[in-house]
Order: structure tokens, then sequence, then C-alpha cells
């Protein structure tokens, strides 16, 4: 799953642009936050293309600042604990988490997202998650 963070002046409509922006290059929308800190948006964007480098161009040609990053999906039981034991995994190997979300939640499963520092590590530490 490919990661984007778009980073742009915060205005009216901004949500519509980026949106109508991905809708018309035939990009779906996996997951997506956004956060509004002082006068600047940050749009996280969990997306499924094949054309990841494409897609961050769109943004940039609109003068927004847009960041491309690994992220793994891990599949947990949907039980206390779970998230801190992949966690502890990530710590004690000196992998960073800088960032993590709950993408959906089924069952007995939930399905998280997580980028790291050190992706290709983090992906053989966390293989039984995946």
């Amino acid at each position: 799953m490919d990661s984007l963070t778009i980073i742009a002046p915060d205005r009216i409509g901004l949500l519509l642009e980026i949106t109508d922006s991905l809708g018309k290059e035939h990009v779906n929308i996996e997951s997506i936050s956004l956060e509004v800190i002082g006068k600047k948006a940050v749009v996280r964007l969990m997306i499924d293309t094949k054309n990841i480098a494409g897609v961050k161009k769109i943004f940039e040609k609109k003068g927004f600042r847009a960041v491309e990053s690994d992220t793994l999906m891990v599949k947990l039981n949907n039980k206390p604990g779970e998230l801190s034991k992949v966690a502890k995994v990530l710590a004690e190997n000196g992998v960073a988490v800088e960032n993590v979300h709950i993408v959906d939640k089924q069952g007995k499963q939930t399905l998280c997202a997580i980028r790291v520092d050190k992706p290709e590590k983090a992906e053989k530490l966390l293989k039984e998650y995946m």
C-alpha cells in the first residue's frame, strides 16, 4: 500500500480539490486523515495506485508539498495488547514508528497501517502479521 502525505495551506475546498484530483486519476483512497496545524493542512492518504510518483507530481504541480512513503499493513487479533506486541518487536530491533493508524476492524481482526524508518527491516520482523 502506498502512503502519501500532502501539506498545503489550509482553506475551504482543499479536501474537495485533493479528492477530486485523485478521482480524476482513478486512484482509490483506502484511508485518509486530515489535520489542520496553524495555517497548514496535513492530509495523510493510503492509496491504491501503480503510479505513486505520478500522483505525487499532480499535487506538487498544485504547489503542495507531497511526501510518499512505504506503509506496512499488519493484521492483528482484535483484542487488547496486540499492537503493543508489534511495537515491542520494532522497538527492540531499533525500528522507529513514524505513523500508525487503524484502517479497518472486522470481527476478530484489525488491519493497521504502520509507517517506519526502516521498512525492509520491519517487514522481515513483522512477517507473521502480514
